[in-house]
């Protein structure tokens, strides 16, 4: 029973930190709506993917198990295209704070990919 608890936990996590990515994307969509922008499409695309990759992550995971290194890795460059964006804009603490979270995330990848490779060869 206790190994099954910490396995939800897992779980949660990991679809938290998909929904969490996704509201991030969908907050810089709406600034750049708000400032005039036309990447605020692609921003929104990104934010409403993340989203359905979150409310489906259980079911795409046990298919394709390194699908979280992979989109920790997109998550990273949205990230740095973020804090990029914010340079240009003139924030100086905001911009950095997305830095540190692409590379977070582009570490995550790496770790997450290379453990869903391991499960994958396992399966097979």
């Amino acid at each position: 029973m206790h190994l099954r608890h910490l396995i939800k936990n897992r779980d949660k996590r990991k679809r938290f930190a998909h929904i969490g990515a996704g509201v991030v994307i969908l907050i810089h969509s709406y600034e750049k709506y708000e400032s005039g922008h036309d990447s605020y499409k692609l921003f929104a695309l990104a934010g409403l993917v993340f989203l359905s990759i979150a409310l489906f992550h259980p079911i795409i995971e046990r298919k394709i198990p390194w699908v979280d290194g992979v989109f920790f890795f997109i998550e990273g460059i949205l990230s740095i295209i973020v804090a990029i964006d914010f340079f240009h804009l003139g924030k100086k603490a905001l911009p950095i704070t997305y830095i540190l979270l692409g590379l977070f995330q582009f570490f995550m990848a790496f770790r997450k990919s290379k453990k869903g490779i391991e499960q994958h060869k396992t399966k097979t």
